[in-house]
């Protein structure tokens, strides 16, 4: 009883509801797992793989130019490689800004950082290149970029998703924070080499000692087993050991210089920065390492996230499978009505509204009736009268649209003979003061206007064409191909820039003469237009199997593949260029060509040419061709 009483939106409602309410639920809890985990994890993985290798490159120059700026203050002459190492830092620098915009989390200040730090370092290096600078103020400076790496890493750590990943992030920077003690211990002891012992005291140089070899111990016990590996075999290498023994020489010759000051150095400079060079190498190899282990480790906590929204998703299927049951059951007694309600619409979609669109655009002064749709006074006949309020509409958009059609043709038509009857007159006293005319120049500007008068008819014959009517111009007798091509050519604004290759001997019948004459003028015209003013757009024709062909071709920009698929296309079908077409395409000309083109069976195609520009093929047929006859001023 309780369901017989319901309407039929109650029980749509109903079926709705129950699915609804449980994706609803469940959605969330999926989106909230996949989304706020999976997602921001990746994201996370993206920008820490996105800033690494800029930020180590920029840490690596820093600590390169540092070395060779320490050596020219501490007493070395000319020191090779300066320059390099100076662009190399300011390279390093600039794309480090460029990467870090392209994160989804870029730094706010690292830009204002950058202009601050290119200013000093200009300064610092006009000091080192003149000696103005002390040794321990150029140290000082080239020390700070690591404290903005620094800041860098320690807020990925904090904003690492997962504990693990942070722990992964923090040994990372701990082997940064070793690499940059060891190069500076390095630096330190060149320039006390350099100077002999006045440059630094010996301090700073057993202080970064001790702290990157306790860092590195401490970490090779601490890390992961690849990366402990992998400093286990750099403490073991040969390059470790030898660096150890010059950090161990020269503590002891500045130590103290009574007793050691002229020891013995236990290699030359070049071989202890060849050691160091492959200590630094193995460090930063390492740090890469230790990154790309926490990056596995991300990519682990990402697909168990995305594991979990499985089994979340499974929980949704699960309960949209219990909705769809309810609904099915819900909806049982109304779903034969809705399948005849979708076969009557669809015989309404496919049949009966498109055969009446077709009478009314065929006759658009006899209004004809919407198709009916008769359902009842429900819901579902409610639905019903809406897709017949639906046809109506749209069958009265197509009649209104069908006269508007007409109405504009008739107009096109209207101005167009009204312009033809003006281009004629004006041809005519063109005409007759061309030839009371002896003035060289005034004969000049007399063919000029002659030619744009041409122009002008032949634009008004354009509207004519797009209007559905033809231009009044005819002949009657064969004309030769080659004053169809001049011809042509003549009614063209470039013509100057037309070149006319060997046209074949052959004649076009009367009845194509006029429109194959627009046609290539047409054609003409866009080549010239589209190329550049300095450009040739070379006319030239030829014999074939079907008849005979007129090619133009141009050296201007061309066209795209798509652009050549969708003028060919309209070239073949020319019935579905309307007044939208027109609008959406300022190349009038090409319409015009597509429907003299139509008309008398010629086909146009558009291909690329052999200069990048556009190629137009017209393929007059056989049987608008004949033979040459004598023409007379009786026969146009």
């Amino acid at each position: 009883m309780f369901s017989a009483r319901l309407g039929v939106r109650t029980r749509i409602l109903a079926i709705a509801l129950v699915p609804s309410l449980t994706l609803l639920f469940l959605g969330m809890l999926t989106a909230g797992n996949l989304v706020r985990d999976s997602y921001r994890i990746r994201n996370w993985i993206d920008d820490l793989e996105r800033i690494r290798p800029v930020a180590t490159e920029a840490l690596a120059a820093t600590q390169a130019e540092r070395l060779l700026s320490l050596r020219l203050l501490t007493g070395e002459e000319a020191i090779s490689g300066l320059a390099v190492a100076r662009g190399r830092v300011d390279r390093a620098f600039e794309m480090l800004v460029r990467v870090d915009a392209t994160r989804h989390e870029p730094s706010a200040d690292l830009p204002a950082q950058r202009a601050k730090l290119a200013e000093a370092i200009a300064a610092l290096r006009t000091g080192v290149d003149g000696r103005r600078i002390s040794v321990g103020d150029a140290y000082t400076f080239f020390n700070a970029p690591y404290s903005m790496f620094g800041d860098g890493f320690r807020r990925a750590q904090q904003s690492a998703p997962d504990p693990i990943l942070a722990t992964r992030v923090s040994e990372a920077v701990r082997l940064l924070s070793a690499t940059e003690a060891m190069s500076r211990s390095n630096a330190v002891a060149l320039a006390l080499v350099s100077s002999q012992g006045s440059a630094f005291g010996l301090d700073e140089f057993t202080t970064q000692v001790g702290f990157y070899h306790a860092e590195i111990r401490n970490l090779a016990a601490e890390a992961g087993s690849p990366q402990k590996q992998a400093l286990l075999d750099l403490m073991a290498s040969e390059s470790w050991r030898r660096l150890s023994a010059m950090e161990s020489a020269v503590n002891l010759r500045f130590a103290s210089r009574s007793v050691s000051g002229n020891a013995e150095m236990p290699m030359s400079i070049l071989e202890w920065q060849q050691v160091a060079d492959a200590v630094v190498g193995g460090l930063f190899a390492a740090y890469a390492g230790q990154h790309e282990y926490a990056r596995v480790s991300a990519v682990d906590v990402a697909q168990r996230s995305e594991r979990s929204g499985l089994v979340t998703g499974g929980i949704v299927l699960i309960g949209s499978i219990v909705a769809l049951l309810i609904a099915v059951v819900l909806a049982d007694r109304i779903i034969r009505r809705l399948r005849r309600l979708r076969a009557a619409t669809l015989v309404l979609a496919d049949e009966q509204l498109p055969s009446a669109i077709r009478s009314a655009t065929a006759q658009p002064e006899i209004d004809d009736a919407a198709p009916t749709l008769d359902f009842g006074r429900d819901e579902i006949g409610e639905v019903a009268q809406a897709f017949e309020h639906a046809a109506a509409v749209a069958l009265t958009a197509a009649v209104d649209e069908a006269r508007l059609r007409d109405s504009v043709h008739a107009v096109f038509v209207n101005i167009a003979h009204r312009s033809q009857v003006l281009a004629h007159r004006q041809l005519e006293i063109l005409d007759d003061a061309e030839r009371g005319q002896q003035d060289p120049e005034l004969l000049e500007v007399f063919f000029r206007l002659d030619h744009l008068a041409t122009r002008e008819r032949r634009n008004a014959e354009n509207l004519l064409i797009l209007g559905g009517s033809r231009p009044g111009r005819q002949w009657r007798q064969p004309i030769p191909m080659a004053d169809v091509v001049r011809s042509a050519v003549g009614e063209t604004t470039e013509y100057a820039r037309v070149r006319v290759a060997a046209i074949p001997e052959i004649a076009v019948i009367g009845a194509v003469v006029a429109d194959l004459v627009h046609l290539i003028a047409e054609l003409v015209d866009n080549a010239t237009a589209f190329s550049p003013p300095e450009a040739k757009v070379d006319v030239g024709g030829g014999i074939v199997g079907k008849g005979a062909v007129v090619e133009v071709c141009d050296r201007g920009i061309g066209l795209t593949a798509a652009e050549f698929g969708s003028y060919n296309e309209m070239l073949d079908t020319p019935t579905g260029t309307g007044l939208g077409a027109l609008a959406r395409d300022s190349r009038m000309g090409l319409f015009v060509v597509a429907r003299l083109a139509s008309t008398h069976g010629i086909s146009v195609r558009l291909n690329e040419s052999d200069y990048g520009g556009v190629r137009a093929v017209v393929l007059i047929p056989a049987e608008l061709l004949g033979d040459i006859a004598p023409i007379s001023a009786a026969n146009r």
